[in-house]
This record gives structure tokens, sequence and C-alpha cells, in this order.
């Protein structure tokens, strides 16, 4: 149980603060001179008692309760008949109905996926093109005067589309494509701004929900842009250390959304190791977060034993370091692969400063990787005009 309370004029100077940022919480701590954790549980308490109205101002979503659901309250009122002050005591958990509301809600507006045609009538089979998202972290936050650069849900589709649609356009129009997300395609694992697996607080640009249709919609783009090139194509979603329940939901959904088009695949295998075969090359996707780089090989020999002994060019792609490194180990070519989001404000402090880009990477049946493309985040406007 815990108790909280706030003055009417501290609820509205709350109130003020959300307005002039825009509804960035974080920007309004700093204009109060307070952490974003404690503006975030005066504001929680200012909605419960009323001072401000139970809706987020920037995206329109109603305000998770994740402080608590109210059990029992104590008002003081003044000579006016006014409240003055006002304790409520919680209990730890969420309101099922009002959870329940929220995830109909993303999912209110999803229209059937609608068949998405060939530009081209002829594909090499010979090639195929993989196109590698490394660790996009939707839902983070940051803030250009505390990292360098601006990052939320609208800037993390801004510029995976534009990445997506000029790699697509440069690539060739090979019979299969595949798109490997290469884990911590979501930044945080829980309404609470939370991974599961360590609990570690995040900056997080907004409520869990809306990150989940923005993530969604963002990829179908992804997807529906690569079919406009691509006869086949095939869509995994590697486990990783930010999301390893999301990953697992995001491939599920996905599998569900074109379960009825022939041309998409979706790999729905819960495993931290993922492979496509095409003719003697082999490629492995994982995150990066779990066996080191020169236990790969014999993680791939043993898992693919088969397509091991039947090809000549294998490759392992992770993510998870942000950092691009290419090492050659027995029988493997490991590559980690840089990401197109700035760092976060904990990266920042750590003094982490990787570029920013995407790649596509072309693969022939018998010779291996033949080209690649590259998008860098500063070609972000010049793609967009």
């Amino acid at each position: 149980m815990a108790a909280h309370s706030l003055t009417r004029e501290a609820g509205l100077q709350i109130k003020e603060a959300l307005e002039k940022s825009g509804g960035n919480f974080t920007i309004a701590a700093h204009s109060l001179g307070m952490n974003r954790n404690t503006f975030c549980s005066r504001h929680a308490s200012a909605v419960r008692l009323g001072f401000i109205e139970p809706q987020n101002q920037r995206i329109g979503l109603p305000v998770q309760p994740t402080v608590g659901i109210p059990a029992a309250s104590s008002t003081l009122y003044d000579a006016d008949g006014l409240v003055k002050l006002q304790w409520i005591k919680t209990k730890e958990g969420r309101d099922p109905a009002v959870w329940a509301e929220q995830v109909k809600e993303v999912f209110a507006n999803t229209a059937p996926i609608k068949p998405v045609a060939l530009r081209r009538h002829h594909c090499n089979s010979q090639l195929l093109t993989c196109y590698p998202i490394g660790d996009h972290h939707v839902g983070m936050y940051s803030w250009a005067e505390e990292t360098g650069n601006d990052y939320d849900i609208e800037i993390a589709e801004q510029l995976l589309v534009s990445a997506m649609r000029h790699l697509v356009e440069q690539a060739p129009a090979s019979e299969r494509a595949v798109i490997a997300g290469l884990g911590d395609f979501w930044h945080v694992d829980n309404t609470k701004a939370e991974t599961s697996r360590s609990g570690n607080h995040l900056d997080v640009h907004t409520r869990y929900p809306n990150m989940v249709r923005a993530g969604l919609k963002m990829l179908r783009t992804v997807i529906e842009c690569a079919l406009t090139k691509h006869k086949h194509v095939r869509v995994l979603c590697a486990v990783g250390n930010h999301d390893d329940i999301g990953a697992i939901w995001l491939s599920q959904a996905l599998n569900l959304l074109y379960s009825a088009n022939e041309r998409v695949e979706v790999e729905t295998s819960p495993s931290k190791f993922h492979y496509v075969r095409h003719g003697r090359t082999l490629i492995g996707f994982t995150h990066g977060d779990t066996g080191k780089p020169e236990k790969l090989h014999a993680v791939m020999s043993v898992d693919r034993a088969q397509d091991w002994g039947e090809t000549r060019h294998r490759y392992w792609l992770t993510g998870h370091v942000h950092t691009r490194k290419v090492i050659e180990f027995p029988g493997v070519l490991w590559e980690t692969f840089r990401v197109l989001s700035p760092n976060d404000a904990w990266a920042t402090a750590a003094g982490y400063r990787s570029g920013r880009d995407m790649h596509c990477i072309v693969y022939h049946k018998e010779h291996g990787e033949i080209s690649r493309t590259r998008f860098d985040v500063s070609m972000m406007q010049e793609v967009a005009a």
C-alpha cells in the first residue's frame, strides 16, 4: 500500500508544464527541475485527484494506472469547501478493464492486408536480398539537448521507412528477400517502461499501446515496400534483451496479418537463432546478447549440420552492440550492424558514439555475398524529398 498527496496548485503546475512541452514528460520534468520519475508520479496523482484530465495530451490515449489502483482516500477541504489536500491509498496492479480497452483500441482500425503487386514480372531466382534491421528501439525517447539527437516514435517510423524505400529502390529484383529484425525492435517490454529480463527503467516517448500501433504500422510499410520488388518475402523478428516478450508476440501478430498472403512467410519460432539457406549460402540471425561471436560458428554447425556440409558461404548477422564489426571465424563470417536510432541518455553518458545506418545485402546461390547498399541517416531528408 502507498499514500500520495498533492496540492491543487502543484497539480496545475504539472499540467501547465506538460502543455508547454507539447506532452513530453521528460522536457516537462526538466522545466520544473525534477527527474522524470518524480514528475510522472506527481502527474499520475494529479490525474487521480481530478486536477488534470485523464488523457495523454500528446497522443490522446487514456492514462494507464501504472502507479496503483485506488483503494481508499482521505480529503482535507478549505473554508470554501474546495479540496486542499487529498491522500489516496493504492494497491499495486492494473485495472484489467482499462487495459483491455486500450488493447482493443490498438487493433480497432486494423484493416485486412491487401495484396501488393510486383512492379516487375521477372525476378532473379539466383539472388536473395537481405534487409537486416538493427536494434530500432521503437518507443525510445531521446532529447537532442542531452544526447545530440531527437528520437520518438514518429522519427523511428520516418527513419525506417525512408531507409527501406531507398534500399529497395537500389536492390536488384531478386525472387527472394529476407527482412531480418535483429532484436530490440521494441525499446520496452511492458507497460512499466522496463525490460522484462533486467527490469531496467527506460526513457520512453509514449504509452505502450501507441508504441505497438506505431511499430506494426511501420513494419507493414516495410514489408509491403519489399513486396513491390521481390516475389517472396520472409520476415523474422529475433528476440532481443529489450523485447524478450515483445518479439514473440510481434512475430505472431505479423503471421496472422499475412496468413492469407502466399508471398509472405513470417518466422514464428521463439528460438534465439534463425537460419535461411539460399543454394550454397547459409545465413544465421540472432540478436547477439547470448552466445559469443567466436562460438556462433559451432552453434550453426550443430543446428544446421546438413546445411553446413552442403554450403560454402556462411554468415552470422547480429545486432545488440550498435556498432559495425566483421570477423572471419573458421567456416563463417560474423557481422554485427549499426542502428538507425540514436543513443539514449544512458548510452550517451556511457560514451558510446557509433554511426547510424542500414544495409541491404545481396547473396548469390553459388557465390555468397556479391553486393550491398548502404543508407545513412543523413540521407533521410533527401529520400523524403
